[in-house]
């Protein structure tokens, strides 16, 4: 893929399906090129986490080996889920946002995400959430 769809990523979840194997190739794929392309402030990767998707149905691929593959390719977690039975779903997310917030806390971001209180802000746009009278989240 090009670099724009790609910019200003700050995390990444690459999906691949875990009753074939073959998808494992894509996956690696899909991050050599994410690693490629964006970097964070001090150069490092862009967080990703490898959900392993439809872990409900008759698995192909070993926990050894998405285990292996997390550390050569540099995710920061593999996760199996289920979209369908909404297994592992939370747990992607939350393991996600807390990486981007642990970046964010540590310069990685140009963009501030959280405010002095620590709570999460959504939108950059301060005018914005100030002419709504909100002190809660603007969504971009």
């Amino acid at each position: 893929m090009t670099r724009v769809y790609y910019k200003d990523a700050h995390a990444a979840v690459v999906v691949m399906d875990s009753t074939r194997e073959q998808t494992l190739e894509g996956a690696c794929r899909w991050k050599a090129d994410l690693d490629q392309k964006v970097t964070l402030a001090d150069g490092s990767h862009v967080p990703a986490i490898l959900v392993a998707n439809k872990c409900d149905m008759d698995n192909q691929i070993e926990e050894k080996d998405l285990d292996e593959l997390r550390t050569e390719n540099g995710f920061i977690a593999v996760i199996r889920a289920s979209a369908k039975d909404n297994f592992g779903i939370q747990e992607t997310f939350d393991t996600i946002v807390r990486k981007i917030i642990s970046n964010e806390q540590s310069g990685q971001y140009e963009m501030v995400f959280t405010n002095r209180n620590g709570n999460l802000l959504l939108s950059d746009d301060l005018k914005e959430r100030k002419n709504k009278h909100s002190h809660c989240c603007g969504i971009l």
